[in-house]
């Protein structure tokens, strides 16, 4: 790298940084609450201009109703994603990928969670932290580049997308598989500081029913207690949550604890109808984490064999399994360059080596490492605090933030 270079990028960054400002409270102050989805169409008008002011090619794109009708998403505004392209005309591209969308807020805020509060070194509001604060450091970043008159030998790709909180099938799932976005590099929201993801845990929710049969609570030997063979089968699933907690991916995780598989029973729960009722009918929800050595296939089958083995004993009762909702592992692609970009760029913006782990949690970046791309997640940070009240983004980090994405930008060939 260019000692140079750097030099003009940290001081044009440190010494501009109420663009920065500005841009998060702007984006903060559009609520684009999801769900249902609100204001995305204002969003993105915002975000087009902003990204036309810095030279980008914008384009818009609206995912049909098919796919939201798919996806069971049948509320809220017009789920509309932005393009924005720098062309370096370059063989080859580095795509940075900015979901828009937030968790409502509740009313116990110290500030108005829409209003953008700032005080001393924090920037108050809901999605300052997730992932807004990021997506004025990416544009800080590109402004930086220009105003130092730093061309990058990559063509950079933004995408601005909904629905990342509801799992983002809608917003850059949909972009990613029609294949309106492209990457030979690709990075999104994920750690912070000297931290920096390369995956996600995969996730396989379940509904399990067990149906009994009910009696009135005077003649209870006339049913089948459903809520009893629950008890009974969730200590068969105990055995399997055992055997399970065992497995540690090879991996490093972002809390430095979380390498274990797991198994969460009960988060979900429902059954009876009446105190004086047998009942005849329970469900209650799986929530399982897979670690990147495991895959769905494997995970299934691992729980339709506990549910097999229980019906051939309990032939009075029947228990059956939906699963709603399943996604896969995702591991960034290895590629050493890219890998060895952003570890300098860590290290020039934060003074400390970058550590490359994997997130308990989930990004949109998993439909392109799912593809195999190289993809990494990095993000401003506040107080840890997504989706709680008082969220905030230190303006400290916006500015290292900013210098990390440009540095990446300019080095990456």
């Amino acid at each position: 790298m260019l000692k140079g270079a750097q030099n003009k990028l940290e001081y044009y960054l440190k010494n501009n940084k109420r663009y920065a400002v500005n841009i998060v409270s702007k984006l903060i102050e559009i609520p684009t609450v999801n769900p249902p989805g609100k204001n995305y169409e204002e969003m993105v008008c915002f975000l087009e201009k902003e990204c036309r002011k810095l030279g980008l090619a914008t384009k818009k794109y609206v995912t049909p109703k098919d796919v939201l009708n798919k996806f069971g998403v049948r509320y809220g505004s017009k789920r509309v994603s932005l393009v924005a392209d720098l062309d370096a005309g370059a063989g080859k591209t580095f795509h940075i990928n900015s979901h828009y969308d937030v968790v409502p807020a509740t009313d116990k805020w110290i500030t108005d969670p829409f209003a953008a509060v700032i005080k001393g070194t924090k920037i108050y509001g809901r999605g300052s932290e997730d992932m807004k604060g990021n997506i004025a450091s990416v544009l800080f970043a590109i402004k930086a580049l220009k105003k130092c008159g730093i061309r990058p030998r990559i063509n950079i790709q933004l995408s601005f997308t909904p629905d990342e909180e509801i799992g983002g099938r809608t917003g850059f799932g949909y972009l990613a598989g029609m294949g309106f976005v492209k990457a030979d590099y690709a990075m999104s929201e994920g750690c912070s500081g000297n931290h920096v993801s390369m995956g996600n845990k995969g996730v396989l929710w379940a509904e399990v029913e067990i149906l009994g049969k009910s009696a009135h609570g005077s003649t209870p030997h006339k049913g089948v207690n459903s809520f009893e063979r629950m008890n009974m089968l969730v200590n068969e699933f105990g055995k399997l949550k055992n055997k399970i907690s065992k497995r540690k991916t090879r991996h490093n995780m972002q809390d430095g604890v979380s390498k274990s598989a797991t198994f969460v029973m009960g988060g979900f729960l429902e059954g009876g109808i009446k105190v004086n009722v047998v009942p005849g009918a329970v469900k209650f929800s799986i929530d399982r984490r897979l670690i990147p050595e495991e895959n769905i296939s494997a995970a299934k089958k691992e729980i339709e064999a506990v549910i097999k083995k229980f019906n051939a004993r309990h032939k009075d009762s029947k228990v059956s399994i939906r699963f709603i909702s399943q996604e896969e592992p995702a591991i960034s692609g290895k590629d050493d360059v890219f890998f060895k970009v952003v570890s300098d760029a860590v290290k020039i913006a934060t003074g400390k080596y970058a550590n490359f782990s994997v997130m308990p949690g989930a990004t949109d970046m998993r439909y392109f490492m799912w593809k195999g791309i190289p993809s990494l997640g990095y993000s401003a940070s506040g107080g840890k605090k997504w989706h709680s009240d008082d969220e905030f983004v230190y303006i400290s980090s916006l500015i290292k933030t900013a210098n990390v994405y440009a540095l990446v930008m300019k080095d990456l060939a």
